[in-house]
């Protein structure tokens, strides 16, 4: 017989069945209070990561670069304001350069990495232009000016496309700056970037000047450094090129009495083409000085251009050919020109350096080769002469001896006068091995066509 009651009430292995009372509640243990905040935590520094990463982007990197030779630990670095103030540019919001200046970006308190940046500058055009800096919500503008009032203007010396064998030094050639406002601005250079000539490639060295208006010129030098095995050496001698005056079909010089110093502006032109379609070399002269000496090759195709005396045909009709051509010449100046300092600033030019034709030796007074003074003077009296020159021109790499006259007296002071190459009017390269007190040039005649000009190469 079914012992279990149909209305629920009998028992189940012997026990009671316990009747559900339909009012009373279910019973569900409770979690400690705290939990729920520490989940609303955890949920907001979730947050707060994902909005970190998307405001700045790349600048939060995984800096895994290792250094197998310094086994270099990998750093988790943050780009942000190293000294907790807010976004903001390095440098100046306004900045005015000069044209055909090599514009430095100098970036932001945060880097680049991770900034947006958007505009331009065409320094080889006037104008404003406007550069928009932009991190996460944070956004700031520099306006950058490029003005063309020839107040200042820098000029590298040598190619702005330096060469270099491989495993050589790389000499530097330094830069010349003119400034209308404040003079030679020379020793105030700042010049950064390094050169391993170990290493063939390209390398980037620049130059930057402010005058006291703030105003900036900068360049840049490319240094190439190229194989050992791919360097062709010059092993004939480099030509230094002496011309005197030039002049045009307007106004050409019937009436002057050596005509072999003139060369008419079309035939120089001439010249500067084969220059720059044969791809030479124009080395500085602290260049050239390391090559005398046997530090340093030079390529093949190598050349220097000179200009005595300063005449204004080469000022006006000479210094626009080169900076067409973009080829690098020298002006000899006469120190004791009563216009000299002004040809100085009002021709100053990125193509052309102004260097010594002595200041007061340019004269009549002695008894060897054409009869300058320079011969009947004693060595301090050069010595003296040769640095008053170099207070006008600011330069003291190069001399060209007035009328070519030399002596070993002359020989010496130049030497004392820290010059590094001193020219005559002698004909001949400049070789390996040779003294650099008195070293020969290569005439330019008036009438020599671009057959003769190339042979003299």
């Amino acid at each position: 017989m079914d012992t279990t009651e149909r209305s629920g009430m009998g028992t189940s292995k012997g026990y009671p069945k316990k009747r559900l009372n339909v009012n009373q509640k279910s019973v569900v243990a409770k979690k400690p209070w705290y939990l729920k905040g520490v989940v609303i935590i955890v949920a907001i520094l979730i947050i707060a990561l994902v909005a970190v990463f998307f405001l700045f982007g790349k600048g939060l990197l995984a800096n895994f670069n290792s250094d197998s030779s310094s086994e270099k630990t990998s750093i988790f670095q943050l780009s942000l304001p190293s000294d907790g103030e807010s976004f903001r540019l390095n440098g100046a919001n306004e900045q005015t350069i000069m044209i055909r200046s090599h514009y430095i970006e100098e970036g932001t308190s945060a880097g680049l990495d991770g900034v947006t940046v958007t505009g331009f500058v065409d320094t080889e055009v006037a104008g404003d232009y406007v550069l928009t800096y932009e991190l996460g919500r944070e956004k700031l503008t520099r306006t950058v000016r490029v003005v063309d009032d020839r107040q200042m203007v820098m000029n590298l010396n040598g190619t702005q496309a330096t060469m270099v064998r491989q495993g050589q030094p790389y000499v530097e050639s330094g830069c010349n700056v003119i400034c209308k406002t404040d003079g030679n601005l020379k020793t105030a250079v700042e010049v950064s970037g390094t050169v391993d000539t170990a290493v063939p490639g390209e390398y980037q060295v620049l130059y930057k000047a402010v005058n006291s208006q703030g105003v900036i010129c900068a360049k840049k030098r490319t240094v190439s450094v190229v194989p050992d095995n791919e360097f062709v050496a010059n092993t004939e001698g480099v030509p230094v090129l002496m011309y005197h005056y030039v002049y045009s079909e307007a106004d050409e010089p019937f009436d002057k009495a050596d005509k072999n110093n003139w060369i008419k502006n079309s035939a120089f032109e001439e010249h500067l083409k084969h220059l720059t379609e044969s791809n030479y070399y124009f080395p500085s002269y602290q260049e050239l000085s390391a090559y005398v000496k046997g530090e340093i090759d030079l390529p093949e195709k190598s050349a220097v251009l000179t200009f005595d005396d300063g005449q204004e045909g080469f000022l006006k009709l000479g210094i626009p050919l080169l900076e067409q051509y973009k080829v690098p010449a020298t002006s000899f100046i006469v120190g004791v020109d009563s216009d000299a300092s002004e040809k100085i600033s009002t021709y100053a030019s990125e193509y052309v350096t102004f260097q010594s034709h002595s200041f007061d030796m340019h004269r009549a007074g002695g008894n060897v080769g054409h009869g300058g003074v320079i011969s009947a003077l004693r060595e301090e009296e050069i010595v003296e002469d040769l640095l008053k020159a170099k207070e006008v021109v600011h330069n003291g790499e190069a001399f060209a001896y007035p009328f070519g006259d030399n002596t070993e007296t002359a020989h010496q002071a130049v030497l004392k006068a820290d010059i590094l190459c001193s020219f005559t009017t002698q004909y001949g390269k400049v070789q390996k091995g040779a003294d650099c007190s008195h070293l020969p040039r290569v005439r330019v005649v008036g009438n020599l066509d671009v057959a003769g000009f190339r042979g003299s190469l």
